[in-house]
């Protein structure tokens, strides 16, 4: 595998996204970032020698092993911490702490104390409450007196710190509250700890970096568009199926049932337009709920050279869409955005497999062919935190079996590297989580998908697909065609770098 190769690898199993590799510079987002620019850079050296750093992370990044400082780099009139590393020392076969940005807080090190995040949740919503906020039916969210829809939502992570943030942008309260980081769309925050709370909280054990803090999860400091959220609740319940020639349900050789999504009203401003709810796990950790997070619009005909967007405000990271009956979720929410997951494995076939993809397309065919039941990550990018999820959250027990199952994408540039990272991402998503991989058979045209074999084969072809599933170590040896390493002498060795 070449070196910028391993870096992608490297950042994609953290939850990062790539955004575009240059030369020998990679430029990524961290998970939950959503500026139109990323803002984290990771340059390579012939000699190895790697140096990250984040444009907008004032406090540095933290990454934890192998990476160590490595000073400032400068930034016009500002500078932010950078690490360095060798390429050598990235893995991406083991669990690792995610990369993020160091937060502005943090405890010192003689005194790091445990809390329980339960006894941290009661005094928070006490202190909240003191200060004139007003709970409201959805936990987490309050109201003021100027208006009686939620305005402020509480978060506390597993490390009792408590977090508070207003929709309107803007926040204030009383001491101990104290002000925190922006969150990624410009909002302010403020925070208490266990301490602050007056909470006895235990000694914790020491850490093994004790300079780097603890990485916060994106979901506490992304929180969903509830306007987009509301207008996609109340859409779906107006709604109809989709009509059977809908674009998207004949496109390619395959006819897909869309009996499971939902068309706009034609009132609607996107009439005949299919909609796609996403849902990620519940920002407060529960395993037994889910969060609305966004749309996915199936557009009846090509504008601006695409056919499928997501909705404004949609949030990403981590996001699926679950067949069979995402219908059964819809009308199981509570408030704006929660539903309980029990409501999708009621529907759910737990005598058949769990499939992650990648596409809608490539989800309803699985479920079509009854193969199995599947998450939809809706890009290669978020395959692996999907999985993971699936992983800690116990879910992949409920199955006989959890399946990564991944696109034909075996096509190669002129160095020999595979212009997509989609297999690749899945192979080490596979790894990481140790559920069983599945890819086309090599007799399949380069792109080919689920659709494209129930197309050619039918049913009983992807469910061969599904079932071929083995795991990552025996696929990549199996498959010399797709894991073989980069094409000697295709190139000279200095312009490795070039992309």
């Amino acid at each position: 595998m070449d070196s910028l190769q391993k870096i992608e690898n490297y950042l994609v199993a953290r939850g990062c996204e790539i955004h575009k590799v240059i030369d020998h510079l990679v430029e990524f987002r961290l998970p939950g970032e959503t500026s139109r620019t990323p803002g984290g850079r990771l340059s390579l050296t012939r000699d190895g020698t790697l140096k990250m750093w984040h444009r907008y992370a004032e406090k540095g990044l933290a990454a934890g092993e192998p990476w160590l400082a490595a000073g400032d780099i400068p930034l016009g009139d500002k500078s932010t911490p950078a690490l360095r590393a060798h390429v050598d020392q990235l893995t991406v076969h083991q669990e690792l702490t995610a990369l993020n940005k160091v937060p502005k807080f943090s405890s010192a090190p003689g005194q790091l104390r445990s809390y329980d995040p339960e006894q941290v949740w009661r005094a928070a919503d006490a202190s909240l409450q003191a200060a004139g906020l007003i709970p409201s039916r959805l936990h987490g969210r309050y109201c003021d007196g100027s208006d009686q829809k939620p305005v402020y939502k509480l978060l506390v992570s597993n490390d009792g710190v408590a977090t508070a943030f207003s929709f309107r942008g803007d926040i204030d309260l009383p001491a101990p509250w104290r002000v925190g980081r922006q969150t990624s769309d410009g909002k302010k925050t403020m925070f208490v700890t266990g301490r602050d709370l007056g909470l006895d909280g235990d000694l914790a054990p020491p850490r093994s970096s004790p300079a780097l803090p603890r990485p916060v999860k994106a979901s506490e400091f992304n929180p969903v568009d509830l306007d987009l959220n509301r207008d996609t609740i109340n859409s779906w319940m107006a709604a109809e199926i989709p009509p059977a020639d809908h674009r998207h349900l004949v496109k390619g050789n395959a006819t897909l049932d869309g009996s499971d999504l939902r068309v706009y009203p034609r009132h609607h401003r996107y009439a005949d337009t299919m909609m796609v709810p996403m849902f990620r796990p519940d920002p407060m950790g529960r395993r037994d709920t889910v969060e609305l997070c966004g749309v996915q619009h199936l557009m009846p005909k090509v504008t601006f050279s695409t056919d499928k967007i997501m909705a404004k405000g949609s949030r990403t990271v981590g996001a699926f869409v679950p067949f069979p009956a995402p219908d059964s979720l819809m009308r199981a929410m509570t408030g704006d955005s929660l539903a309980s997951l029990q409501a999708w494995l009621a529907v759910a076939d737990k005598t058949k497999p769990l499939v992650i993809c990648e596409g809608v397309a490539t989800g309803l065919a699985i479920q079509q062919s009854g193969a199995g039941n599947t998450l939809c990550a809706l890009s290669s990018n978020h395959v692996m935190a999907v999985a993971r999820w699936v992983k800690q959250s116990d879910l992949s027990d409920l199955f006989p079996g959890v399946v990564v199952a991944t696109d034909h994408d075996i096509c190669r540039d002129a160095a020999g590297r595979l212009k997509s990272n989609a297999i690749p991402r899945a192979l080490e998503a596979a790894k990481v989580t140790g559920f069983t991989l599945a890819v086309p058979p090599a007799s399949s045209q380069v792109g080919t998908d689920a659709r494209d074999l129930l197309g050619e084969g039918g049913s009983q072809a992807v469910r061969d697909y599904i079932a071929s599933a083995a795991p990552a170590a025996d696929v990549e040896k199996a498959r010399p065609d797709i894991f073989l390493a980069l094409r000697e002498n295709r190139l000279p060795k200095e312009a490795e770098f070039g992309r």
